[in-house]
Order: C-alpha cells, then structure tokens, then sequence
C-alpha cells in the first residue's frame, strides 16, 4: 500500500498572512518527504471567499515543493483542464516536469463549482454536465497530444490548434515540411516546448465520481483517486476500472492498481481523543460541501429513509460518516482499517487527509508523526502476518 497526502491551504478567519499558510504547506511537505510517503496532491480552486480553499495555482506550489523535498512524488488533484487554456496547461505541465526531475502526477478534473466555471469558461459550466464533459474529454485530448507527441494537430467543437490560416509573419516563417501542408503552405502542426521529462508524459489520474469517470479514466490509461466511497462502494468501483480498462485497451490490471481513496484520518491515543481535537473541523468541512448529500457514503442498493436522508442533506452527523468513511482513533485503530483496505479491497494508495479548516497545524502535525512513526509500522507488521486475501473483492 502506498500514502498520498492531500493538503489544501485554508483560512477561515480571511485574517492571516498567505505567506504563512505556505510556510505550513512547505513544513508539511517536507515532514512527508523523510517519513515516507509517497505522494503530496494538492488541488486547484479559486474565489474562495470563505476562505477554506484557497491554492488557485497547484502547479506554482508544487515548483516551490520540489526544491525543498528529495524523493516524495506531486500531484495535482487535481488540475481542473476545463479551467485553462489546453496547450498553455500543457506547456507548464511539461515544465514542471522538468523542474521536479520527473516527480510529477497529473491529476485532472472537470469542475464542480460554477462560481469558477463563469468567470473562467464559461463553457464548461458543470451546470450542464454534457456539454462540461466534452469540455473536458476534448481539454484531455489536446494536453495529451501536445504532451506525447513531437508534433501534433486538434480539430474538435471547442478548439484548434494550429489555428486555421496561418502561414508566416515576422520570425515565423515556416518551411519546414514537417510542420507545413506542401501545397498550401499552411501550418498544419505544432510542438510545445518544454518536452515532458517523463515520457511520453507523466503519470495520468482522474478525480472520479461516477461510474462515467470511472470508465473515461479506464478507457484513457489514467489512474482514479475516489474521495470517501464507502469499501463495498469502493469494491464495485475497483471492479469497474479494472473490466473497462480490459475491454477499452486490452489490459490485464489486479485488482486495484492504478486506484486511490481519500480518507479523513486523524491519529491520536484514541478516538475519544481524535474526535475532541478534530471532530468539529473535519465534520465542518464536510458539510460545507456536503451539496452531494449523504448519498457518497451508502453502500451499493442502500436506502435511507426518507426523514433520514432529508435530515442527512442539511447536516452530516459523525455518527454516520464515520463508520463508512472516517478513520480516527489510535495508531492501532488506524493500522487495523488500513489493513482492512489492504487485504479486502486491495487499494493501491490511500490518500490521507489530516488538515481541515479550523484545525491547527500543531494538531494535524502530530497525527502525521503518529502516522509516520506508529500506524505505517504496525500497518506492516500487520501485513506480514497474512496474505492478501484481494480476491475477497472479486
């Protein structure tokens, strides 16, 4: 089993210096780095003016994360495509790649929040969730290409690329046959520079959250990270990764590789204790984005009651997301449902998160040591003692 981090910088007071939510973000990172974790994914959001999610440029932090650590992978969890303009996205991505020595994981997504989507492109408003989809799969498409191939070329609805027309001006007088069509002239491909350090590029994933992204992500050799499916939810999903990336590609894949889940994690002497230093923010960041409702962590065919699930739409309780969702307690807790993500799901990477807003730093640093120092031990010595049993997900 592998850890990832996921770590978003945050203020919910709006009252303290940016410089030291970096300052935080750097230390975290490198306390990661030593105790071995493999990955840091960091996410994109903008005009937060709640102050819970404020890194508008993932790739910016990332650079700055590189020079300060040795070995751990970055990610992006995830660079939302539909955002950005496609070849500059790929532009800068196959830099970083080279400014972190080929230490790069490209996640991407699609976008849940409009209030970005307008102000950014339009077009790819998730309030129509078709014509956002082909925003993106067609915002793939071309990062792709302009990643892994010397030379490329686009016609889809959105974009163009070389843009129609173009012959010559100024310094750009092309003639090299490579790039031109003979008869006319016209450029008819293009080259981004820099070339991607990781060839033909890094390392894809896909932020998932339905069956659809699940089978695009197949389907398009890209790794998924799933946020808090319950583990039957999360056995049925692995199965459908692992069917449609044999059908889509041909590829024989165990059960789990190229997967990640996102857990709440918090280690402290038990959960009594988890629960008093990190209940309220974590249970707060929950229901500030709690616009899915309680429907992400049922199990396959579950039904809540109606009353219930009214209820569970205004506010998620503690006592019903924590048993699907949440590992909070001693390292040994900790170690035993990790243990049970190993041996009955058979999940490549788990991707813990320690930080919500309203925590503090102190706090969420020493559940890390705890993590580092206790449960990824006794995780092991755990494992050891038995085979995995991943055809339980089977």
């Amino acid at each position: 089993m592998k850890f990832g981090y996921f770590e978003n910088l945050k203020d919910p007071t709006q009252k303290r210096p940016y410089r030291d939510l970096i300052a935080e973000m750097r230390e975290l990172a490198i306390l990661l780095d030593e105790g071995g974790f493999d990955y840091i994914w960091l996410p994109e959001h903008h005009f937060s003016i709640w102050g819970r999610e404020l890194l508008g440029n993932p790739l910016l932090a990332l650079a700055d994360l590189a020079v300060r650590t040795k070995r751990i992978r970055l990610g992006l969890a995830a660079a939302i495509i539909t955002h950005w303009h496609p070849i500059r996205l790929a532009e800068d991505l196959a830099l970083l790649d080279n400014l972190t020595d080929g230490r790069l994981e490209i996640g991407v997504g699609r976008g849940n929040y409009g209030l970005e989507a307008t102000n950014l492109n339009p077009i790819a408003d998730p309030n129509n969730q078709e014509q956002n989809f082909k925003v993106f799969t067609e915002t793939f498409e071309i990062i792709k290409k302009a990643l892994s191939e010397d030379r490329f070329s686009h016609r889809g609805q959105f974009y163009q690329f070389p843009a129609p027309g173009f012959r010559a001006d100024r310094a750009h007088s092309v003639n090299d046959p490579a790039y031109v069509d003979a008869a006319t002239g016209e450029l008819v491909k293009l080259t981004t520079y820099p070339r991607p350090y990781q060839r033909p590029h890094p390392p894809l994933w896909q932020m998932v959250d339905s069956d659809r992204s699940i089978e695009y992500a197949a389907a398009n050799d890209c790794g998924i990270i799933m946020w808090r499916p319950s583990v039957a939810s999360l056995k049925e999903r692995l199965r459908l990764y692992r069917d449609t990336a044999k059908k889509a590609r041909g590829v024989d894949l165990p059960l789990g590789a190229r997967t990640a889940i996102m857990r709440e994690i918090f280690v402290a002497e038990n959960e009594t204790e988890a629960r008093r230093l990190a209940e309220e923010p974590m249970m707060g960041a929950l229901n500030f984005a709690n616009w899915r409702g309680p429907k992400i962590f049922l199990d396959p065919g579950e039904r809540l009651d109606p009353e219930l699930e009214a209820q569970y739409k205004k506010k998620l309780t503690y006592d019903f997301v924590g048993p699907r969702s949440v590992l909070f307690g001693s390292p040994d807790h900790v170690a035993e449902k990790l243990e049970e993500l190993e041996i009955d799901v058979g999940i490549e990477q788990v991707v813990v998160k320690s930080s919500w807003p309203g925590l503090d730093h102190e706090h969420t640093m020493r559940s890390l040591r705890l993590f580092i120092d206790e449960v990824i031990p006794r995780l092991n010595e755990r494992l050891a003692r038995r085979k995995p049993r991943v055809a339980a997900a089977e």
